[in-house]
């Protein structure tokens, strides 16, 4: 009697693990102002949007990282705007944009697609594509199907080619298959979510609030989905991708990231013939940690005074 009722229990357990993962999986959520954004009717997702300054049909456009929002912007974008439109977007999935079930959107075709549809609605013709992480892989993706749009590239701390991001335990079992779901409902707790966070981080960097807002924002299946934009290395690097695109690109890395290790990428980079500008002090993401260093490294790049 006892071996059944552990057996029925074991059953139940995993129908009950199955269909929480059914169901977090269909989970969708419509787009809504975030974080002093707007939300942007769209062909595709919908997505939140920040505009800073202003500046006609040419603005330098911020894409942020995996699980991350226009609040990881909040303290460059004002600078960068001084005599110049910025445009910070919230990616699918992110933030205040769009979270379809359909996982073709989070793609880093998808997300590039969705963030030219975002540049047509706000008549944005010349752009400057600063991306963080995975906001890199969507910048080399859009200046890939839009070259006229794009003039010049900056990527910071995004994976030079494949197998060179070190993802927390945690970031990894919230997607596997059935059980994913019920470890995901751990987010809840910030005390979980710190260790998979601070590797966004130098060890020595306090998880800012911000980062613990934008992780929750975002539905299962888009937390999920979302990391197949990093797919894109498998065609080609992205290294090799951004050295073979035709336009000034300039990498910036922390010089203490963890997530995407430093010295690995760094050198891939340099392989592909780019000259990588390590700041110091910082881990993976130089933007929060290292505003004002960030700022003094892109800024001459952004106006077209060097670039390799």
């Amino acid at each position: 009697m006892g071996k059944r009722l552990a057996a029925l229990v074991i059953t139940l357990v995993l129908v009950a693990l199955l269909v929480n993962a059914v169901v977090t999986d269909r989970t969708a959520r419509a787009a809504e102002p975030f974080a002093q954004g707007r939300v942007l009717e769209l062909p595709g997702p919908d997505l939140n949007v920040r505009e800073y300054g202003s500046g006609g049909d040419r603005a330098i456009v911020l894409l942020h990282g995996y699980s991350a929002s226009i609040q990881w912007w909040e303290a460059v974008a004002p600078t960068l705007a001084q005599g110049a439109r910025v445009v910070a977007i919230d990616l699918v999935g992110h933030g205040g944009s769009e979270a379809p079930s359909d996982a073709a959107h989070y793609s880093a075709m998808g997300q590039a697609t969705a963030v030219h549809q975002a540049l047509d609605a706000l008549g944005v013709r010349h752009a400057v594509l600063v991306g963080h992480s995975m906001g890199g892989t969507v910048a080399t993706a859009l200046v890939e199907s839009a070259p006229d749009l794009v003039d010049r590239v900056i990527v910071s701390d995004t994976p030079a080619a494949l197998g060179m991001t070190a993802m927390p335990a945690l970031g990894n079992a919230v997607c596997w298959p059935v059980l994913g779901a019920a470890v995901d409902k751990l987010r809840s707790l910030d005390a979980v979510d710190k260790s998979s966070l601070q590797t966004g981080f130098d060890a020595d960097f306090p998880v800012p609030a911000l980062a613990y807002r934008s992780l929750k924002r975002m539905t299962h299946n888009a937390l999920c989905d979302a990391k197949t934009a990093g797919r894109i290395n498998e065609q080609q690097a992205v290294a090799d991708r951004l050295a073979g695109l035709g336009k000034p690109v300039l990498v910036v890395w922390g010089d203490s990231d963890v997530l995407t290790p430093t010295a690995q990428n760094v050198d891939r980079y340099r392989q592909a013939g780019l000259q990588p500008v390590v700041i110091a002090g910082s881990g993976h993401s130089p933007l929060v940690e290292k505003p004002s260093e960030f700022i003094s490294t892109i800024k001459p790049f952004v106006y077209g005074q060097h670039g390799n």
